[in-house]
């Protein structure tokens, strides 16, 4: 598998990843979600390999939601249809604020979160709810000591939920508790003529 196959496994292994805390309702609860997807955050974006490169393959933001595009053929076939494209739906729920764009995804019964920055050269900063290079157990035990972490038994296994105010998601997200990484912006070239 190339570095390129790999960096785009990790970063859909952070956008879907199976053990994490997760959440009962779309965050932050009473902002209205949005119909569309803001212009500004509209674009190509290259993901990044684990040494912090630019990879070839790209995350696509369109009015409607996103999709990811691979550069190597190879790598298009045999892919999960259902995380290589999201549309804003009741099921993929996008809100907006203090800067910040909160990707809702409904796995039912639980919601699923991504934070997104866009940064003044038009970067994104993506964010899930985990701290990078810590045991999740150990995650769990610190998140508790900031907010009531809630387990609930499904089939056979254990689901992780918090229940937030906006003022506590925003506090979370500033003391670290979202993992962090970079989505470089493509500009795009005028067509001369």
């Amino acid at each position: 598998m190339s570095r390129i196959s790999v960096s785009v496994v990790l970063f859909l292994l952070v956008v879907f990843a199976c053990k994490e805390v997760s959440f009962e309702n779309p965050q932050p609860e009473g902002r209205k979600a949005l119909t569309s997807v803001p212009r500004a955050l509209q674009g190509k974006y290259l993901t990044l390999t684990d040494e912090g490169t630019p990879s070839k393959d790209t995350v696509v933001i369109t009015e409607h939601g996103y999709r990811f595009g691979y550069f190597d053929v190879a790598e298009r076939s045999g892919k999960n249809d259902r995380y290589e494209e999201g549309v804003l739906s009741d099921t993929l729920v996008l809100k907006s604020y203090k800067g910040y764009y909160f990707l809702n995804l409904n796995e039912k019964p639980e919601w699923l979160l991504r934070v997104l920055r866009q940064e003044k050269n038009g970067d994104l900063i993506y964010m899930s709810l985990q701290e990078k290079n810590t045991d999740f157990n150990d995650f769990l035990k610190k998140l508790s000591a900031e907010i009531r972490v809630d387990s609930i038994q499904k089939e056979n296994e254990t689901l992780y939920q918090i229940d937030p105010t906006p003022a506590m998601l925003m506090k979370l997200i500033h003391k670290g508790y979202f993992a962090e990484s970079r989505l470089i912006r493509i500009k795009e070239q005028a067509v001369s003529r």
